[in-house]
């Protein structure tokens, strides 16, 4: 085998939340037991606690005896890793639980598992002769202090994990502690659960600041008309609120809940969101908003489900509502997750679905006006969306119902027939200003207008990336001192540092390219926010193309088609949009949907191989006549030189394709 051969994954600089975990009264245990039923011991610990972190989308890195080290973010981000990483720290400890309590090892019920989880940045590559891929950095050694201080049957997580998490669960502030490598005390904290949720999104707060929505008055004005219309109809009417990323579609959502419950009308609203790992669960958007009606809660006792559940029946008063009550306990148990129900999923079952949960609705809005918010609709499951499409067209009686939907702009890209079966409202970029900062933020009135330009300029007209910006700009104590503020160090921090929970969705959307599309935002992500086809093919000829396995002795020509081929699903995934009638040159000259993601493609690449391709751009540029190419050309040949100087270790780069 050559040394490339098992490179599966790229060499990249990333953002990852790493976990440790460590079972205590292993090794005293082990002193006590046969060889082999240590060995039986750790078989069945492992299959069990390694289904939890795989179930939680975590790679696991390596099993070190009675500890395991996981990461996520690396190979692959997801846009919640933090929270996958402390939800499978939790499960991890009740998973060792249950094994234990039924081993029939004597001794194994005394086990327990300690859990450290932290966030940061990391380098991705491989190590020794197998080529393991691991991650590296001062983020997996805080992270593996972090499990060694937790006590028994407890996660640990660091501050940067907290950031990520906060609103998603309960956790105490424990004592400072010192760690290896770091000058200054460490702020751990223990994780005590989740905290509940009805559904609901509810406005956060920007630490500790105040948030208002500006801007949409316009599209929450067409989502109460549509209401209107809705309630003045014998059937559901769907909104559909469309949009990229961060533009702001849950927040419209939610301020239109709230108009609706603040206006005296007598409305119910239910709520529910798709989500990732649950994209495959049939009917997993109706099971949360059903149980959610009847307030029935994940960690409820199963007697306390059944009860919640008859209690939720009983308090619906409609025609025919005693067999709607039978029909409902045998059919919808299944998607609720009553206990004992184990009903298969045919046609004939998904009829029954359908139509059960059509009069279950029906019931729903006999004293009430019904209200359904379906939130991240590109994650719903198939049969969610089934029911959902059977409610706007089965043509039966009446149900007044008014159902909105929010969804990303690829959920209509694929699945185009939604436009025939909604009203869609899509939310564009907002042309914001230092005064729409301050109507956003009031408690930042008293910036100067310079600063609030600076910030709304970066925010490129996307409430989500305002938000970010401005809470990394409270952490960074720049707001501390408005009298002394300069525009220029806000200036050079919102250019040098990109907010975390930012870098997170945007890496994620990365490693959601395909292989061609990701090697081409990265090549390109060198020559600028602006770049030309001819730049990134030189860079591409330079080098192994980065963010993929290396593609070793490949015709130039292989090589042309690819990038081609990269830069036209580049596009189509919306991530980059060819410039007509370029001035610099014929060249086709294209430009990144916005410049966080460019830096964000840019900051995984290495350092070894940055001054390479600079040096190659620059090199292409300086064969152009216009003088701005000269221009562009010097500062790439500075970044070259500015890159080899970069400490990166003493790693060999993967040999030159040529």
């Amino acid at each position: 085998m050559s040394p490339t051969d098992s490179l599966h994954y790229p060499e990249e600089r990333r953002l990852a939340t790493v976990l440790f975990a460590d079972v205590q009264g292993f090794t005293s245990l082990a002193e006590q037991l046969d060889f082999e039923m240590v060995s039986d011991l750790l078989k069945g610990i492992w299959e069990r606690l390694d289904k939890a972190i795989e179930l939680h989308n975590g790679y696991i890195d390596k099993h070190l005896g009675d500890g395991i080290m996981a990461i996520w973010g690396a190979p692959f981000a997801g846009e919640n890793d933090a929270e996958q990483a402390v939800a499978a720290g939790l499960d991890l400890i009740k998973a060792l639980k249950e094994y234990c309590e039924n081993s029939h090892i004597p001794g194994a019920e005394n086990l327990k598992l300690r859990v450290g989880v932290n966030t940061g940045a990391v380098f991705a590559g491989y190590v020794g002769t197998r080529h393991e891929y691991t991650v590296f950095g001062d983020t997996v050694n805080l992270a593996s202090r972090l499990e060694q201080i937790a006590e028994a049957s407890t996660v640990v997580i660091g501050e940067n994990t907290l950031r990520m998490v906060r609103d998603i669960f309960k956790v105490k502030r424990l004592d400072p502690t010192m760690a290896k490598g770091k000058t200054e005390l460490v702020q751990p904290y223990a994780v005590e659960g989740r905290l509940s949720s009805s559904g609901r999104t509810r406005a956060q707060k920007v630490d500790n600041l105040l948030s208002n929505m500006v801007g949409r008055d316009e599209e929450l004005s067409k989502l109460k008309n549509v209401y209107d219309l809705a309630f003045g109809s014998e059937k559901p009417v769907m909104a559909l609120i469309n949009g990229d990323v961060g533009i702001g579609k849950t927040r419209l959502l939610m301020e239109f809940g709230n108009l609706l419950e603040f206006s005296g009308e007598n409305v119910t609203i239910l709520s529910t969101r798709g989500m990732a790992q649950t994209a495959k669960t049939p009917f997993a958007l109706w099971r949360v908003l059903i149980r959610n009606r009847f307030g029935m809660r994940d960690e409820d006792p199963a007697h306390e489900t059944l009860e919640k559940w008859q209690l939720g029946l009983d308090s619906i008063r409609t025609k025919g509502m005693q067999s709607l009550k039978t029909e409902a306990a045998q059919v919808l148990g299944e998607i609720v997750g009553l206990p004992g129900q184990n009903i298969q999923l045919n046609e004939d079952v998904l009829g029954q679905v359908f139509v059960i949960s059509r009069e279950l609705l029906r019931s729903f809005s006999a004293q009430r006006r019904l209200v359904l918010f379906f939130d991240d609709l590109q994650w719903a499951d198939r049969e969610s969306l089934q029911l959902l499409t059977s409610l706007l067209t089965t043509e039966e009686a009446p149900i007044k119902t008014l159902i909105v939907g929010v969804a990303r702009l690829e959920f209509l890209k694929s699945q185009s027939h939604w436009h025939n079966l909604a009203r869609v409202i899509t939310l564009d970029p907002l042309d914001l200003s230092p005064q729409m900062v301050r109507r956003a933020y009031p408690d930042l009135h008293f910036l100067p207008e310079s600063v609030l330009e600076e910030v709304s300029l970066h925010a490129e007209g996307n409430p989500y990336f305002l938000g970010e910006i401005i809470k990394s700009l409270v952490k960074g104590g720049l707001f501390a001192q408005p009298a002394n503020m300069d525009s220029q160090e806000i200036r050079n921090q919102l250019i040098s540092q990109i907010p975390e929970a930012l870098r997170v969705t945007l890496q994620a959307r990365m490693d959601n390219l395909s292989r061609e599309a990701r090697v081409v935002a990265l090549l390109a992500s060198v020559v600028g926010r602006v770049f030309w086809v001819g730049a990134v093919l030189a860079a591409a000829r330079s080098a192994p193309l980065p963010g993929s396995t290396p593609m070793l002795n490949v015709p130039e020509s292989v090589i042309d088609r690819f990038i081609q081929d990269g830069l036209r699903q580049l596009v189509r995934a919306d991530l980059a949009f060819p410039r007509i009638g370029t001035k610099y040159s014929d060249e086709q000259e294209y430009y990144f949907k916005n410049s966080y993601l460019r830096d964000v493609a840019y900051d995984l690449l290495p350092n070894r191989n940055r001054a390479q391709y600079h040096t190659a751009v620059a090199e292409w540029m300086i064969q152009l006549p216009d003088p701005a190419f000269q221009s562009m050309a010097q500062e790439h040949l500075r970044k070259a030189a500015s890159s080899a100087k970069l400490p990166t270790g003493t790693l060999v780069p993967v040999p030159s394709e040529k």
